[in-house]
């Protein structure tokens, strides 16, 4: 081959044209024949022969039409009987005027003429008629008329194979070309790589098929119009072409398949390798391409983002379509790789066992072969089981036992996921709602494809599967991928919310080793992030590692997401985990995948009863083990140095003090509470609640982790590798949450905790928001500020939020929690406003609170476009704070007059479906700036009451958003 890429010759086979073609031929010329001795406008012909040839015409064209077993005669053998027939009836008419329509059937013949394979033989059946005409009208007794009738004759034969013979070769080359660029299609590569790959392999030539995907044409193309890409993709297959012994051809829409020669040296070696001739082609291809400047691409310079796959001859194989196919999954993989260059590996993405059992998959769940085994997951705390994942299994009559590796990732290629997935969850789920039966409070976790989230029936699945096994909301998980997520990010937050509707939690699994943005992640509504093995597996010898993990753990634990760490495969992994704040642990350290009947047959698995708790902490009992060592940071002496100015600061603040541990015990319901302050050995417990006891060592205390962790802390003294032996765990003390007061500058000043002897308990997500409230209360308060008035404020709005619980009437939740944060903000005056048009382009006023005109009010619409504090926390669903309206690029000017604005803070009620009400703050005078801690009270009331209207439950709060 050249760079020229000439054609092949013609080769039409021995087959001839088509059957039923053939067949209409037989009987138009048969009846045609019969016609010249039937009808009496041409006398003198002898009717009996040329009935009889017509009358074997009749019976194979009916047979051909008939029967598929009738045999169809070849071109060369179709040709000489159609010319010989033809010729005995011209002999039979017997020199009658019938000759001329006899002569004219000859084109019968002419018509298998193109499908003869050798020119010669051609030649010879285009003069077949030539012979045997004269010989017809000689033996006739008419040689007068052989000169007339043979100066007919080619107009009958030569004409018709000529047309015939263009009209095929036309079609053969567009069958070959692709219709936009006239390059070698698919097709056309395939025949004019066979005769170098099908070579003797002594003497055949080693070639490099290369597949080259083009990455950006399809943005290309909305942009410019298709001109321009076809321009781009014509420019780079003529550098292609010009390359020595090349072979292009288009292959795709936006890809190019080069076959080049491969250049040897004197040993005959390859002089480069795969990979190296790939980002050879690569680096020619990715040169500028100027577009014309009279076409749609006006004179641009576009530079192609191109991948390239890889395979070669005789290496990866010698049938060229199998090489196409090799080079094109290599194409693929190239576009996830850095230098976009990826060489075969030489076999298929599945092997013939891999098809096999994919094809039997379907009768296997019908016939009872699949199995599930359950892996359980352990709290970090306390090492008790809370949940398990269903993990399925096939027990193959002849192979065994196979893992999900086997025969899953076909699965996922297909629908065959879909049964195999619903199979999985209704077993599961059965099998959780048997063991809750039993007493095992436990949950199970089912993974979900994205194959599976998109397909209809998974909604009404996991409701019946939830339903008819009484499984409370959250005890069954489905974890999904970061790809099912970025399937259709359109589309999955609905899905995610039916499904969290119909009772499930979501889990985000293998989280940190997809593309999820951090925006995608607050759009899609998860309770729980599974860390991915990879990370968790390298942390203890990888510090980078370990802080991906300890980031992502506090991003989730923001979110008020639950985490789970899995490929926890030794102590030392666990210890560092744990550590690093994950509360769930997965792994071969605890468990591997087991039958069902063996996940609680283990002592240390079995139901554990939590003593019952005396009614105040007693002595604590000897330990069993010296108490843990508590941690100590690089700026241990600048913290002992802050905490013991702490203690004297505080001695004037004993009732504030003894104020804020009352409330943040009634918010976490717990029977003691206190601020406590950590020095070098010891933890003093600054006005307790419920207790009297104001100094204990430090190490085996949770307070001493909580300043060191420097976040909110939930665990069970008793069991928690942290606190055993320590003096938590000595007075019984098996539920702790604690968040640490910090100042301005992030250091710890102190840690606001509650506990009792009552079993642990989750944290709720608003627990710990209020908690973190009143932690700022102390913070302000040692700072210098009147915490005094925030803290009855505060204990306001929690009052009245208290009276607000459990009911269900919109207009009573929403006045009374306009009212109770109006009191808690003490703005001039606020109002509510809500959408009035079904699209929810405007909003109006709907209730106000203070000092304001209400017809000024009145006349005041909110549109979602506009510029205003409301439409943007419409538009992004989080509160906003403008410090100083007259100065913003938020809050229009004249809006900002009318109204009378100063300052403004809006706080958004988020449902569903977005905004549903939001609530406006107003100062008159521009305020400098707004206490965190009554603003983000005043958020956390939102997000109570978006819950209790069951609008966006268990929502986390969006972050602030201050304009200027």
């Amino acid at each position: 081959m050249t760079s020229q890429q000439p054609e092949r010759a013609l080769d039409l086979g021995e087959g001839g044209p088509d059957r039923r073609v053939v067949a209409v031929g037989y009987l138009l010329t048969s009846l045609v024949s019969a016609s010249v001795a039937l009808l009496p406008v041409w006398p003198g012909v002898h009717d009996l022969p040329v009935l009889l040839i017509a009358s074997l015409g009749l019976l194979t064209g009916a047979g051909l039409l008939l029967s598929p077993a009738w045999p169809m005669a070849g071109p060369r053998t179709a040709v000489v009987g159609t010319a010989l027939g033809t010729s005995v009836a011209v002999y039979a008419a017997d020199g009658s005027p019938g000759i001329g329509v006899l002569v004219a059937l000859y084109s019968a013949a002419a018509a298998h003429i193109p499908f003869l394979r050798s020119g010669r033989a051609v030649l010879a059946a285009t003069a077949l008629p030539f012979a045997l005409l004269p010989v017809a009208l000689i033996a006739s007794g008419h040689a007068h008329q052989v000169l007339g009738w043979v100066l007919v004759l080619p107009a009958t034969t030569v004409v018709p194979v000529l047309g015939v013979r263009s009209l095929l070769r036309l079609a053969a080359h567009r069958a070959r070309r692709d219709g936009g660029s006239d390059l070698l299609n698919r097709t056309g590569l395939l025949e004019s790589c066979a005769q170098r790959l099908e070579r003797d392999e002594d003497l055949g030539e080693r070639v490099a098929v290369n597949v080259v995907h083009f990455d950006d044409l399809r943005d290309l193309r909305p942009v410019l119009g298709p001109a321009a890409a076809e321009e781009v993709l014509a420019e780079c297959a003529r550098r292609a072409a010009a390359l020595p012994g090349s072979v292009v051809a288009r292959i795709d829409l936006d890809s190019l398949a080069v076959v080049q020669p491969v250049e040897l040296d004197a040993s005959g070696e390859p002089v480069r390798t795969a990979v190296e001739e790939g980002r050879a082609l690569r680096e020619l291809l990715r040169a500028h391409v100027d577009l014309a400047a009279d076409g749609p691409g006006q004179g641009l310079r576009v530079r192609p983002g191109v991948s390239v796959g890889v395979a070669r001859a005789p290496e990866h194989g010698r049938d060229v379509e199998d090489l196409l196919a090799l080079a094109d999954v290599a194409a693929v993989r190239a576009g996830a790789e850095q230098h976009r260059v990826a060489v075969t590996g030489g076999g298929a993405a599945f092997d013939v066992d891999a098809l096999r059992l994919h094809a039997e998959l379907p009768a296997a769940v019908e016939d009872g072969q699949l199995r599930v085994h359950y892996q359980r997951l352990v709290t970090a705390g306390t090492g008790r089981t809370v949940g398990v994942e269903a993990l399925v299994r096939w027990q193959h009559p002849e192979r065994g036992l196979l893992g999900p590796g086997a025969f899953v990732p076909l699965a996922e290629r297909s629908q065959a996921i879909v049964g195999l997935t619903l199979w999985v969850l209704r077993t599961a789920a059965a099998q959780c709602g048997a063991w809750r039966a039993a007493g095992h409070d436990v949950g199970v976790s089912v993974n979900v494809s994205p194959v599976v989230l998109a397909d209809p029936s998974l909604l009404d699945a996991v409701r019946r599967a939830v339903a008819d096994n009484d499984l409370g909301r959250g005890t069954l998980t489905l974890e999904v991928t970061e790809s099912a997520l970025l399937g259709d990010p359109a589309g999955v937050p609905a899905v995610l919310a039916a499904l969290r509707e119909a009772g499930a939690r979501i889990s985000l699994d293998d989280f940190g080793t997809g593309y999820t943005s951090l925006t995608m992640l607050r759009q899609f509504e998860v309770d729980e992030l599974k860390i991915d093995r990879s990370f968790v597996a390298a942390a203890p010898g990888a510090p980078a590692d370990a802080a991906i993990v300890r980031a992502l753990v506090d991003l989730a634990h923001r979110l008020s997401l639950d985490v789970v760490a899995e490929g926890v495969e030794d102590a030392r992994t666990a210890d560092l985990v744990r550590s690093l704040g994950a509360d769930v642990l997965q792994g071969f350290h605890f468990a591997r995948p087991i039958p069902a009947e063996q996940v609680f047959t283990t002592p240390a698995e079995a139901p554990r009863d939590v003593p019952a708790a005396p009614a105040a902490p007693a002595a604590p009992a000897a330990p069993a083990a010296p108490a843990a060592r508590a941690p100590r940071g690089g700026d241990e002496e600048e913290r002992v140095g802050l905490a013991r100015t702490v203690l004297g600061a505080t001695a004037r603040s004993e009732g504030l003090l003894r104020s804020v541990t009352a409330l943040a015990a009634a918010v976490c319901g717990t029977e003691f509470a206190s601020f406590n302050v950590v020095t070098e050995e010891h933890v003093h417990a600054l006005a307790p609640h419920g207790h009297d006891r104001s100094l204990v060592p430090r190490d085996g205390t949770p307070c001493a982790w909580t300043a060191h962790q420097r976040d909110v802390l939930h665990l069970d003294p008793a069991t928690d590798p942290r606190t055993l032996g320590g003096v938590a765990a000595g007075y019984g003390v098996r539920h702790y949450v604690g968040v640490p007061v910090t100042d301005a500058g992030g250091r710890v000043l102190g840690v606001l905790c509650a506990y009792d002897h009552h079993g642990t308990r989750p944290a709720t997500a608003l627990q710990r928001t209020q908690l973190q409230a009143l932690a700022g209360v102390v913070a302000d308060h040692l700072a210098g500020v009147d915490a005094a008035g925030q803290l009855a404020r505060l204990h306001g709005l929690l009052q009245a939020m208290a009276e607000l619980d459990g009911s269900r009437d919109p207009d009573r939740l929403l006045a009374g929690f306009g009212a109770a944060v109006h009191e808690l903000l003490r703005p001039d005056f606020s109002f509510l406003v809500g959408p009035t048009t079904p699209l929810r382009e405007r909003w109006d006023v709907l209730d106000h609170r203070g000092d304001v005109d209400p017809d000024v009010l009145g006349r005041v619409v909110f549109d979602a476009p506009g510029r205003s504090a409301v439409a943007r926390s419409v538009a992004t669903g989080r509160p906003v704070w403008v410090p100083d309206a007259a100065t913003s690029t938020v809050v229009a000017g004249d809006l900002a007059r009318r109204v009378g604005v100063g300052s403004v803070l809006t706080v958004p009620l988020v449902g569903p479906d977005g905004v549903v009400n939001v609530l406006s703050a107003v100062w008159r005078h521009p305020q400098r700036d707004l206490s965190p801690v009554l603003r983000d009270a005043a958020v956390a009331a939102a997000t109570r009451v978006a819950r209790q209207l069951a609008v966006r439950p268990d929502r986390p709060a969006a972050p602030l958003e201050v304009v200027g």
